[in-house]
């Protein structure tokens, strides 16, 4: 059985999520955390590493991290990864996919195959940023469905988990790591 999954693609970190069995969304735990590190290294000059690991390198000497590469999605700027005479240079998104990536493998190890993904951006990204983050999602392999704003699904989120009519007016914040919806 595949499932309908939910990725926050976060500047500091991401999440994904499910649906449980009553149509509620439900975060996906990988190693009993509700989060993972946005951050990407290469290892051994041709495999990308995803995670809180990496992320404990972030500014050590000898590492080039990959981190807050969300901010330049849409734009030309390269990120160089590895060390010593086994470095390569990436674009924010290749980066974001191996993100995407891991976040679909987190999936799977409970839902099975992913069938269809929604993923959020922040509510600023312009047009080029979320065209990048479409194509980060197909080199992740993901089918997406739908891209959007990040106070949009906070917003839903809020709306599912009440059991009474909501009426009236409603303010969302998202106080996230790397923008603030």
């Amino acid at each position: 059985m595949g499932g309908y999954i939910g990725i926050d693609l976060g500047t500091t970190f991401s999440a994904v999520a499910t649906l449980d069995e009553t149509g509620r969304p439900r975060i996906i735990k990988s190693d009993d955390k509700n989060i993972i590190a946005s951050c990407v290294e290469l290892i051994a000059g041709s495999e990308l590493a995803v995670g809180d690991e990496v992320a404990a390198r972030l500014g050590m000497k000898g590492f080039n991290v990959g981190a807050r590469f969300k901010r330049d999605m849409g734009s030309d700027v390269e990120i160089e990864l590895g060390t010593g005479k086994h470095t390569k240079k990436f674009t924010p998104t290749e980066l974001s996919a191996a993100v995407l990536n891991e976040m679909k493998k987190i999936a799977e190890e409970e839902v099975g195959e992913v069938i269809e993904a929604v993923v959020t951006v922040p509510a600023n990204f312009k047009h080029d940023a979320r065209d990048a983050t479409m194509v980060a999602a197909k080199m992740a392999g993901l089918t997406v469905k739908n891209i959007i704003n990040e106070p949009t699904a906070a917003a839903l989120y809020y709306g599912s988990m009440e059991d009474e009519d909501l009426h009236g007016n409603y303010v969302v914040y998202d106080l996230g790591g790397g923008t603030f919806d």
